[in-house]
């Protein structure tokens, strides 16, 4: 009776801890995805697309937060991470073929992790894969009570990556 009463306190004590360990890798994770997915962009731009270009869109919804790296030109000028799946690129062209995203990424709004950034899409040209007009890129990645990772982007369309709220695993603090 005594030991289940000291596993019960220990258990008590660890879940609230565990919990939090589970999101913040949770929004550790994700935040690496994205900066991930925009090295992919560059590269991708560089060696397959320099005559049309390639874009990141971010997009929320009630249900989701979401973003999708696609190839511009071949009628697309935008893609819609938040619309109906047929329809994230745009219509069909004239032989019914759909325009395909390289990647997209969809996150629950239940899974505690929300994206905001402050354009709503950003462009890479060129074959050395340049921002257009060497726009850059603030994108907060959020956990529910677990704090914030912020992941910015130079003129020249690379990523960096710091904790709002303090180290975490291998991010390192943003600075003051």
């Amino acid at each position: 009776m005594v030991t289940l009463a000291i596993v019960a306190v220990l258990l008590a004590i660890t879940l609230p801890s565990m919990r939090e360990f589970i999101a913040r890798k949770r929004l550790e994770g994700i935040a690496q995805e994205l900066v991930t997915d925009l090295r992919l962009l560059k590269s991708h731009q560089i060696q397959n697309r320099p005559n049309t270009g390639t874009a990141i869109g971010f997009g929320t919804t009630d249900s989701k937060s979401c973003y999708i790296l696609f190839v511009k030109g071949d009628n697309v000028e935008n893609c819609d991470c938040t619309a109906a799946e047929d329809l994230l690129c745009g219509p069909a062209d004239a032989e019914g073929l759909r325009p395909s995203p390289i990647r997209q990424v969809t996150i629950p709004r239940d899974s505690g992790v929300r994206i905001t950034s402050n354009r709503t899409s950003l462009d890479m040209l060129g074959y050395n894969a340049m921002p257009r007009l060497n726009r850059t890129l603030s994108i907060a990645v959020t956990g529910t009570d677990v704090g914030e990772i912020r992941i910015t982007t130079n003129a020249t369309g690379v990523p960096a990556v710091c904790a709002v709220s303090g180290v975490f695993a291998s991010i390192k603090a943003c600075p003051s």
